[in-house]
Formats: C-alpha cells, sequence, structure tokens
C-alpha cells in the first residue's frame, strides 16, 4: 500500500507538471504600438516622446489604413516616418535584464512599398540583425534568442537605405521574454526523477 501511494503522488505530479503552462511578461512596453490611440482607418504622425515606452526618431501608427491590417490588434508602426528626407530613423526601448539569462526575442514586419526595403534590429550590448527579407502585402515574423551580458539592454529598430531609397516598414507585436523550458520537458524531468525513486526504494525493499 505504501508503494501505491507513492505511485499515485507520482502520477498526480506528472498531470500537474504538464498541466502547468509557464508564464514569462513582456518586458517591451506598448510593443504593438496601441498608444497612442489612433481612429480606425487613419493614421497619425508622432515624436518619440509622445509613444508610450518607446524613444528615438519620430514614429508613424497606423490603424488598419491604406489596406493594411495590423498583425495583432488594430495598430502598428511604420519605422521611417519621414521617408522623403533620405536620412536613416531609428527607435529604441531599454529595459532590465539578468546577466547570463537567455530572453526571445519577436516581432512582426513587413515593407510599406517596396520589397527592396530593410532595417536592422539590435539589442546592445549583444547582436544586431540585417532584415531584407520582407515583403510587401503579408507580414513576416522574426523570431531568436540572445543571451544578456548587462543589467540594462536596448531594442534599437534602425532604418536602412537602399539604392532606391526607403519608403518605410512596419513593425508590430514587438516582444522579448525571459527564455522558459518547455512545460513538456518540467514534466520529463519531474517523472523521471520520481520515477528513479520509486525504483531505488522498490530495490532496497
Amino acid at each position: 500500500m505504501q508503494f501505491s501511494g507513492r505511485l499515485a503522488a507520482v502520477s498526480v505530479l506528472g498531470v500537474s507538471l504538464l498541466a502547468a503552462t509557464p508564464a514569462s511578461a513582456n518586458l517591451i512596453v506598448n510593443g504593438g504600438f496601441e498608444q497612442p490611440d489612433v481612429a480606425a482607418g487613419t493614421w497619425q504622425h508622432f515624436s518619440s516622446a509622445a509613444v508610450d515606452g518607446w524613444e528615438g526618431d519620430n514614429i508613424e501608427i497606423w490603424d488598419n489604413y491604406g489596406g493594411v491590417t495590423a498583425h495583432e490588434e488594430s495598430q502598428f508602426a511604420e519605422l521611417n516616418a519621414h521617408p522623403n528626407s533620405g536620412g536613416a530613423f531609428s527607435i529604441f526601448q531599454s529595459f532590465a535584464t539578468t546577466v547570463g539569462q537567455s530572453y526571445d526575442l519577436s516581432f512582426a514586419y513587413r515593407a510599406r512599398q517596396s520589397n527592396s526595403e530593410s532595417f536592422d534590429v539590435s539589442v546592445m550590448p549583444g547582436m544586431t540583425w540585417n532584415l531584407d527579407d520582407h515583403v510587401v502585402g503579408a507580414w513576416s515574423i522574426f523570431s531568436d534568442s540572445f543571451v544578456a551580458s548587462s543589467e540594462l539592454t536596448t531594442l534599437t529598430f534602425t532604418s536602412v537605405i537602399p539604392e532606391t531609397g526607403t519608403v518605410g516598414n512596419f513593425l508590430d507585436d514587438v516582444k522579448v521574454t525571459a527564455s522558459v523550458p518547455e512545460p513538456g520537458s518540467i514534466a520529463l524531468l519531474g517523472l523521471s526523477l520520481l520515477g528513479m525513486g520509486v525504483a531505488r526504494r522498490r530495490r532496497q525493499g
């Protein structure tokens, strides 16, 4: 009966672990550019100081405007707010990180009017990626991870000026979350350890 009780405890713990879903909060503020609110079917130009969470150059926020639907919720940002100026534009956001911790970065991106558009995204100190694979008419998804080397990490998006000029890059659903083990992996580890304990007790008995 004592062994049956232990086996039941293992089963209950296994079910609990499998049912548990690790939650990790998004470290990016206003990653969907839902603030400030823009009237549906329009766009508005803001200084970055007026856009919650973000710093840097000016930002255009669109609300399902011009036939472009947001990737999540109803608003998204255009990285290059003044395409005819000939200069690069950057927006960035800094957030607290733990040195040595792995983080997952993801966001949606889309070219405004030209498939030749490109932009850089960086997490500093750390890594930089150049994205030149996005197209007009559909959202692409970027997903990668990085290990923090500082207690303060900065995520930056910077427009890149191709030979043909830039007309703008759309961004939406920006997320940075601490990497966590898959729930199935946690459950298997827990069951394996408890199973080994039960088997050891049986041998000892």
